[in-house]
C-alpha cells in the first residue's frame, strides 16, 4: 500500500502549489472586478515569486505592479496562471499561456461542464488546449487553490490568505461548503495546510489529489467534500492505495431528488446511492462523516495526532449532564465505556470525594472543578487498563475564575500510554483563548457535548476501518 513515485508526483504538481511565477489574466484596479479581488489575494497572502498582472484595457500600473496588455508579454514560462475572465475568453486565453510554456492554471469562470451538451464540449476543448503544455487546470467553476506553506491564494477571497499554516488540507467540489469547512476549521483552532476547490474538474480529478495529497509533507489529513464522481472505480483504487498513509476523511451529499438536480447544475457531477458511496469508501478505507461538521471535528483531532486504538473510552466529569449526552450518543454508535478493573476501582476510592463511585464514565461532583487533580488521578489509573484506549474529561470553564484545567499534566498522561485524552471544555466562544491554550499543550478540545461524542464517534468509526484493512 503506497505510492510508486512519490518525489516524481510532487514534482509534477509543484508549478500549481509552490509556483515561482503567477500571471493574473484580467487583473483590475476596479474593486467591483473578480480581476481585482484575484490579484489582491494573490498579493495579500506575501507570496514572494515573481506576480504578473495582464489585461489588454489596463493601465502600465495595476495595483501598483506592472502590468501586462497580453500573454505574449509574458516571460516563457510562467508557472501558474490565474484566469479572472469570462468563460468564453478561457479557451483562448490557455491557449496562449500553454504556448509559452505554462505548467497550470486555476480558472474561476462557470459555463462549462455544467451547463450540458454544449458546456462538455467546451470543456474538452479547454482540456486539449491545455494539453500541449501538459498544464495542469483547476476548474472551471471554482474559487481556487490555497497553499499556506508556500503563501498562495489562488483564489478571489483575499481573507484566506491570512489564515495561519497547518496540516490539515481539502479539496471540495463546491467552493461554498469548501470555505465553510475552512471557516469551521478555524473556528475549531485547527489550521489548514492546502485548500484545493475542484471544480468542474478539467484535467484534475478527486484521485489525483487524494494521491497527491498523501505523498505531501504539509498535509497530515485530508478532507474531502464530494458531489459525485465520474469514475468512481479509479477513485475508490487509487484511494485504496493510500488511504493507509494519512486518514482521508470524505463527505458526500446529493441524494435526495432536489439536491441531486442542484449538484448536476452546479459542477456537473451525477450523484449515486447513498448506500453505494458509504460501501465503497469504507472498502477503500475512507472514513465517511455523517456531516462537514463530523469530518471536521474529526479532522481538528487527527491532526493533533489523536489516533484511537480501539473502541474504549473512560470518561471523568464534575458535571453529570454534558457526560450524559456524549455516553448516550456514543453509545448508540459503538463506542464502549468499559467497566474499571477492581483494583483500578480500589485505587480510586483512596481519592475519590464522598458519595462518588469508581466507575466508567465517573463524576466526581464539583469537588474535581475547584480540585482539578482528581481527573488526572482518575485517568492515569483508567489509561492503565488495556481495553480503555482514550480518555475524554468534562470541564466547565472557569470564565476568568481562576480555575483552570490541567491540560499540561492531562496531556502528559495520554502521552505516558501512549492513548489520546481529550476534552470537553463547556465554555463560549468568547473563551477561544482558553481553549487554544488547552490545545497547544496537545489535548484536543471541544466547547460541546454534542461536538465531543460526534468526534470520539467517527474516530472509532475510522479505528474500525483501519483495523479492517490491516486484517485484509
Amino acid at each position: 500500500m503506497g505510492l510508486k513515485d512519490e518525489r516524481g508526483l510532487v514534482d509534477s504538481y509543484r508549478p500549481l502549489f509552490y509556483p515561482r511565477s503567477i500571471a493574473v489574466v484580467g487583473a483590475s484596479d476596479n474593486p467591483f472586478k473578480l480581476g481585482f479581488q484575484a490579484l489582491k489575494a494573490v498579493m495579500s497572502a506575501g507570496f514572494k515569486g515573481e506576480v504578473y498582472p495582464v489585461n489588454p484595457g489596463a493601465d502600465s500600473v495595476v495595483q501598483g505592479i506592472r502590468s501586462y496588455k497580453s500573454v505574449a508579454e509574458l516571460p516563457d514560462g510562467v508557472d501558474l496562471y490565474v484566469y479572472a475572465i469570462p468563460d468564453d475568453k478561457v479557451i483562448d486565453a490557455v491557449r496562449q499561456a500553454a504556448g509559452r510554456g505554462g505548467k497550470a492554471g486555476v480558472i474561476f469562470a462557470g459555463g462549462f461542464r455544467e451547463t450540458g451538451e454544449s458546456g462538455r464540449l467546451r470543456q474538452r476543448e479547454l482540456v486539449d488546449a491545455a494539453a500541449t503544455a501538459g498544464m495542469k487546470l483547476i476548474g472551471p467553476n471554482c474559487i481556487g487553490v490555497l497553499n499556506t506553506h508556500a503563501h498562495l491564494n489562488a483564489t478571489f477571497a483575499a481573507p484566506l490568505g491570512m489564515l495561519p499554516a497547518g496540516n490539515v488540507s481539502v479539496v471540495s467540489q463546491s467552493g461554498g461548503v469548501g470555505t465553510c469547512i475552512i471557516s469551521q476549521l478555524t473556528d475549531e483552532l485547527a489550521s489548514i495546510g492546502k485548500f484545493i476547490s475542484i471544480g468542474d474538474r478539467a484535467n484534475i480529478e478527486f484521485s489525483d489529489m487524494v494521491e497527491y495529497l498523501a505523498a505531501d509533507e504539509d498535509t497530515s489529513v485530508t478532507c474531502l467534500f464530494v458531489e459525485g464522481l465520474d469514475d468512481g472505480r479509479d477513485f475508490f483504487e487509487r484511494a485504496s492505495d493510500v488511504s493507509g498513509l494519512k486518514p482521508l476523511l470524505a463527505c458526500n451529499l446529493g441524494h435526495t431528488e432536489h439536491s441531486t438536480r442542484t449538484a448536476l447544475s452546479h459542477t456537473g457531477s451525477v450523484a449515486s446511492s447513498e448506500v453505494v458511496y458509504r460501501g465503497a469508501f469504507a472498502q477503500a478505507g475512507i472514513l465517511q462523516a455523517d456531516s462537514v461538521e463530523q469530518m471536521v471535528l474529526a479532522a481538528k483531532a487527527l491532526s493533533m495526532g489523536a489516533v484511537l486504538g480501539g473502541n474504549g473510552v473512560f470518561l471523568s466529569t464534575h458535571t453529570a449532564g454534558p457526560a450524559i449526552v456524549i455516553t448516550d450518543r456514543c453509545e448508540k454508535n459503538g463506542v464502549r465505556f468499559p467497566d474499571l478493573n477492581p483494583e483500578v476501582a480500589d485505587a480510586m476510592l483512596e481519592f475519590l470525594p464522598p458519595h462518588a463511585v469508581p466507575a466508567n464514565p465517573l463524576d466526581m461532583f464539583a469537588f474535581a472543578w475547584t480540585d482539578a487533580r482528581l481527573y488526572l488521578k482518575a485517568t492515569e489509573l483508567a489509561l492503565s487498563q488495556d481495553d480503555i484506549h482514550c480518555a475524554i474529561a468534562v470541564f466547565q470553564s472557569g470564565m476568568g475564575s481562576g480555575i483552570t484545567f490541567p491540560a499540561r499534566e492531562y496531556a502528559s498522561i495520554g502521552r505516558k500510554y501512549g492513548k489520546p485524552v481529550f476534552l470537553c471544555l463547556t465554555a463560549p466562544a468568547m473563551f477561544a483563548q482558553e481553549m487554544a491554550g488547552i490545545q497547544a499543550e496537545g489535548v484536543p478540545t471541544y466547547n460541546r457535548a454534542e461536538k465531543t461524542a460526534s468526534a470520539i464517534i467517527a474516530l472509532t468509526r475510522l479505528h474500525s476501518l483501519q483495523s479492517k484493512a490491516t486484517s485484509d
